[in-house]
This record gives C-alpha cells, structure tokens and sequence, in this order.
C-alpha cells in the first residue's frame, strides 16, 4: 500500500488520490480505523485530512460511493426486465456482468469487513439488492413460467430466502478467492449457466407449494 507521492494536484485530484488510499487501507485493515491512523499511514496531518473529508463517516460513505455505487449499473435492472430474452438468458447475462463488478478484491474484503465491524455499507449495498433486484427476478422467473407470485409473508420471506442464496452463490465466489485464498475458474460462464438452469428449474418447480412450507412450531399444531 504506497503512500501518494507528493506532487502538486489541485483539490478534486487530490481527494481522489486520498480516497484511493482509504480504499487500500481499509481492504486491508478493515473498518475499526480511526482518522488519525489514516492520517499516520498516509504521511499527512489529521486537519489536512478533514479538508477532504468532513469526519470518517463522510470518509466511509465516499468509499461506498466510489467501490459499490460506481459499480451498481441501473442498466442490470432493466435487463432482467426485457422479456424479449428468456429469464434463463436476462440471468446469464446480468450475472455475467455483475460478477465483472465485484469480483475484485477490495470490493470482496470491504464488504466483509463492514459486515463484521461497521454494517452501514452492507446495509445500504443489500438495500440496493433486496428492494429492487431480488424482487425483480422472482417476478420474472414466474412471469416466464406462468406461475402466479405467492403471496403473503410466509411466501415472500421464502421467495427471498431462495433468491438471495442463489444470487450470493456469486458473492461467495468472491470470499472463497479474497479471504480464503483458494483458486475458482478463470471462465465462469459455465458455471453461471449450470446454476442459472438449476435456480429456474428448481423455483418454477417450488413456486406452487412456497406458501405450504410453515414454521416447525406452527406445522405441529
């Protein structure tokens, strides 16, 4: 993790090159950071870097920005809508251009970091999954299947549950290459054609019977 070099820069370019380095340092380090530690790493004065950076959470928040929302393409949305492709290839292909996004390493790191430390950016990026994409793919496996959505809580808490397990298969990828340091394939179409098959398959098959399935307390009364 190198420290900027010192050179002129106006003030846009420079806050860049701070952020760029918060960014290093926290893949690194994590979240339990203070400024004046960043500030320490960095070569700089604490006040030097409050001309930046209003406090950390402004810090944290322009570091989700830059690592997360740059990378959150609202176009993805809008693809799982296109019904002129089968569900099968609207998944394919925005899975193919999602783990493009974040299967990198800081991204990987940062979020399982904020999730054991500091869950404002897991929150905000899951936010972004559950109110829109999450939804937006159940809706769309049964519209292509002819199967009414179940409705009710029971249904929609197991329509979410399904659909994220499958979507954070891609995610997992990620902390299997970042955090545990094992090797996945290089060419990951494959894959993301096999599960796609099976995650359809598997919840136009379920979708009629989601409701049915009840907690164990209330199926024994």
């Amino acid at each position: 993790m190198a420290k900027p070099e010192r050179k002129y820069l106006d003030a846009a370019d420079r806050e860049q090159q701070i952020l760029e380095f918060a960014i290093d340092f926290v893949a690194q380090r994590g979240l339990r950071f203070t400024t004046r530690e960043l500030a320490d790493a960095l070569g700089v004065s604490q006040p030097l870097l409050y001309r930046y950076f209003k406090n950390r959470d402004d810090l944290v928040q322009k570091i989700y920005d830059e690592v997360y929302l740059k990378r959150w393409d609202p176009n993805w949305n809008e693809l799982l809508a296109n019904r002129s492709l089968s569900i099968r290839e609207r998944l394919v292909r925005y899975l193919k251009a999602y783990t493009e996004a974040i299967l990198d390493e800081r991204w990987i790191r940062i979020f399982v970091a904020s999730a054991l430390e500091d869950p404002q950016i897991t929150k905000k990026y899951l936010g972004l999954l559950h109110e829109t994409t999450f939804p937006l793919i159940y809706s769309e496996v049964a519209a292509e299947a002819g199967v009414a959505v179940p409705s009710g809580a029971e249904a929609e808490e197991m329509a979410l549950e399904i659909v994220w397990g499958f979507h954070s298969s891609f995610f997992y990828m990620g902390v299997r290459k970042y955090i545990y340091r094992n090797k996945i394939p290089d060419d990951l179409e494959p894959i993301i054609r096999a599960r796609v098959d099976v995650f359809v398959s598997g919840l136009v098959e379920a979708m009629p019977r989601l409701g049915q399935y009840k907690p164990a307390e209330e199926a024994g009364r």
